[in-house]
């Protein structure tokens, strides 16, 4: 199991359209014992803004989608997980550049990818 604090980001779509919120959960019980949620509950996670599709228009909406995420980085700043993971290509590349902005010092990951390498450990 992984020993570092871990927490998860909810997608928008996956989340509150979808429902799927105590799955990955489930799959993070399974992978860490030090599982840090972030505040407020799942269901009503903040946004980490690169939805829409702005995250696939790149550099140009960068500024912006920085600017937007303020509390998304702060978000997961509070948890003090050292490992953020998602399941959303989308989010994990908005995600990646919140970590890169703020200076999270965090390790952002795929969900699939936490799985994976369990199963190569």
């Amino acid at each position: 199991k992984l020993s570092v604090p871990v927490t998860y980001h909810d997608p928008c779509q996956i989340a509150r359209n979808a429902g799927v919120i105590d799955e990955p959960r489930y799959i993070l019980s399974q992978l860490t014992d030090n599982f840090v949620e972030m505040s407020p509950e799942p269901k009503y996670n903040w946004c980490c803004g690169g939805g829409g599709g702005l995250v696939a228009m790149g550099e140009e909406t960068l500024d912006f989608r920085m600017k937007s995420s303020r509390v998304k980085a702060d978000q997961v700043r509070n948890t003090g997980a050292q490992v953020l993971a998602t399941a959303c290509e989308n989010c994990h590349t908005q995600l990646s550049n919140i970590n890169d902005h703020y200076k999270l010092g965090m390790n952002v990951q795929f969900l699939s990818s936490l799985i994976a390498d369990a199963l190569i450990r």
